[in-house]
Parts: C-alpha cells; sequence; structure tokens
C-alpha cells in the first residue's frame, strides 16, 4: 500500500502534513514519534474516519485495531459475536474457532463476554475481529500502551507471529521506539504532523538521519548499540 501526499486538517490545524509512505506487503511499518505528532490521525485518515487530502492506493480493505480494549468491545456481545460481525459468507463457528486459534486464545472464549477477560485477552479478541474482515492492511494503533508491562511482551509476539504466518502488511503505531523496533521491519518517525526519517529498522535505530530520531533514541539509550 501507498500513501501519497496525505494531508489532514482540523480546522485551522494541519495535523498531517503532506506524508507519502509505502508499507510493503507482508512488512510491518513501525509509526513513531511523540503524542501529538500527528501519527493517530494518518491512522486515522488511512481507515476512512477522518477527510484528507491526497490518495491511499493499494489495499484493497483496511482493519484497525485501537488502543483501548475496554472500550473498543461491546460489553454485550460474546467474543464470539464480536469476532463474527466482519465474517461474511463463511462457516461462522468454523471461522470464529480458527480467528481465535490465530490470535492465540482457545475457542471455549468465544462464548464468554469481554468483562470476563483479562486486558491482554481483550486486545487479542480485537484483533481477531480485524482479521476477520480479511483485511488487505491491518492498522494497530498504540495497542500496547494500555496493557500491562507482563503482556505487552506476549501480545507484541502474536504481532510478529501473524505477520510471518499471514504475510498481513501492517502499520504499527506507536510512542516507544523500542516497541517498534521490535515489531517492524521499517520504522517511519513523524514529528509535528511530518514524516522526518524512514528506513530499514536497523538503519534508522543504527544510523539515524534526523535529530528528532536522535532524541527519540536518546530517551531509551539500550537501543543503541
Amino acid at each position: 500500500m501507498i500513501i501519497k501526499n496525505l494531508t489532514v486538517r482540523f480546522g485551522g490545524f494541519t495535523a498531517v502534513d503532506d506524508v507519502t509512505l509505502e508499507i510493503p506487503d507482508g512488512r510491518v511499518v513501525g509509526l513513531v514519534g511523540e503524542s501529538g505528532s500527528g501519527k493517530s490521525s494518518l491512522a486515522r485518515a488511512v481507515c476512512g474516519l477522518v477527510p484528507y487530502t491526497g490518495s491511499v492506493e493499494g489495499a484493497r480493505r483496511v482493519q484497525m485495531v485501537f488502543q483501548d480494549p475496554y472500550a473498543s468491545l461491546n460489553p454485550r456481545m460474546t467474543v464470539g459475536d464480536t469476532v463474527a460481525e466482519g465474517i461474511k459468507g463463511r462457516d461462522r463457528d468454523n471461522e470464529v474457532k480458527r480467528l481465535l486459534e490465530l490470535v492465540r486464545l482457545p475457542a471455549e472464549v468465544a462464548g464468554r463476554y469481554p468483562r470476563e477477560l483479562s486486558g491482554g485477552q481483550r486486545q487479542r479478541v480485537a484483533i481477531a475481529r480485524a482479521l476477520g474482515g480479511d483485511p488487505g492492511l491491518l492498522v494497530a494503533d498504540e495497542i500496547t500502551s494500555s496493557l500491562d508491562v507482563s503482556v505487552q511482551g506476549a501480545v507484541l509476539n502474536l504481532v510478529r507471529g501473524l505477520r510471518d504466518e499471514l504475510g498481513l502488511p501492517m502499520l504499527f503505531i506507536s510512542h516507544n521506539l523500542a516497541v517498534v523496533r521490535y515489531v517492524a521491519d521499517v520504522v517511519a518517525v513523524m514529528h509535528q504532523g511530518r514524516l522526518v526519517e524512514a528506513g530499514p529498522t536497523e538503519q534508522v535505530v543504527g544510523e539515524p538521519a534526523h535529530d528528532y530520531t536522535r532524541a527519540l533514541l536518546a530517551a531509551v539509550p539500550r537501543l543503541r548499540g
């Protein structure tokens, strides 16, 4: 998928300013930047949730996983009904079971309600629901930031596993460069609505070209080397 010259404005404020970015097939592009950098506005534009100018080309369907798994799931729907929302023309029960297995949840979770699950399990359900829509691109917006540190690693490992197993391109958004480095093949850095640097992960981390990227790295010293 290719994002070309994408701009998002809210009144007189420009949240995303003329961003061009490619998300290659089967790769995870990590979009990193501090709060207010425009990365979530870019994600919502790619998903068609906010108006924009420019173009988004090549993704037949885009599905988004949101930051807060507590707010993104309907508390009155079972897990099975939630995951089945995007399923069309397929055996519902078997497809729900397959999707739950993809996110490493047992089939019996389908009969439970969100309140009966942990935060990490809820986020896995949200990912399964997104996969049920058979997306050409998965957008993950800060999906570990509201989770306990003890379960963040498991969700990040799941993202890496889905990339390898499904070959599904992803736009993975985080303010945490250490998280992005762990899951992404390519890192793109946003600052004040603009894309200031993009390239292979180890290149951006090892030889950052922009002062802002260097500042992000300095905030996570263990990334250097």
